[in-house]
């Protein structure tokens, strides 16, 4: 089975997320998709518990049965880098085929990363464009495979949490049970 690993904070997860993970269906490229929670970024701090991300995307993926959570790195309860969760997932699954939906704002960091270039040997990325910004050179020689830009693109955690605080209506931006969850734990200053 071909399973895209869609990993990353989750601070919230939101429908941006759930679009891109689709149009990965639609365009057979994957048959499942694995939303992979971290439990702390390397390069960010993450604003809530990872107990409340793990919850958020376990009710955003709720009745799809092409989504599952995976909590292959929360429940190692510290950092962890995509290079070996990669190479553990394939160790452990052998009868999977793995790639990795990254969005492309994330690649501008992706030298950041551990590993980057075992990486990409590792596994095929998947693209999701949220940025006009050119995919770097080292990471296009990987030949990898890139997804149309949908609305969904310009939908953004960091945007979520702004409104979040400033007042402002996000509901428009996530899946309902995601919000009412977010509105009942009182998240990111909710009032």
């Amino acid at each position: 089975m071909k399973i895209g690993v869609f990993g990353g904070s989750f601070d919230p997860i939101h429908s941006g997320h759930l679009t891109a993970a689709e149009q990965v269906l639609e365009k057979k490229v994957c048959d499942k998709i694995w939303f992979m929670p971290c439990f702390q970024n390397p390069l960010k701090k993450e604003l809530i518990t990872a107990e409340h991300r793990k919850k958020m995307v376990e009710l955003a993926v709720e009745g799809n049965t092409n989504f599952e959570l995976s909590d292959f790195e929360l429940k190692k309860e510290k950092t962890t880098f995509t290079v070996d969760t990669i190479k553990e997932l394939k160790k452990e699954f052998p009868e999977h085929e793995f790639y990795f939906i990254i969005a492309s704002k994330a690649l501008k960091e992706i030298k950041k990363w551990k590993n980057w270039k075992e990486l990409l040997t590792e596994v095929k990325l998947i693209i999701i464009p949220t940025s006009p910004k050119v995919i770097p050179k080292e990471v296009e020689k990987f030949n990898p495979i890139k997804l149309n830009k949908t609305v969904s693109g310009n939908i953004s955690s960091t945007m979520i949490r702004k409104r979040i605080k400033e007042g402002k209506d996000v509901s428009v931006f996530l899946p309902e049970k995601v919000f009412e969850y977010i509105k009942e734990n009182k998240l990111y200053g909710f009032k």
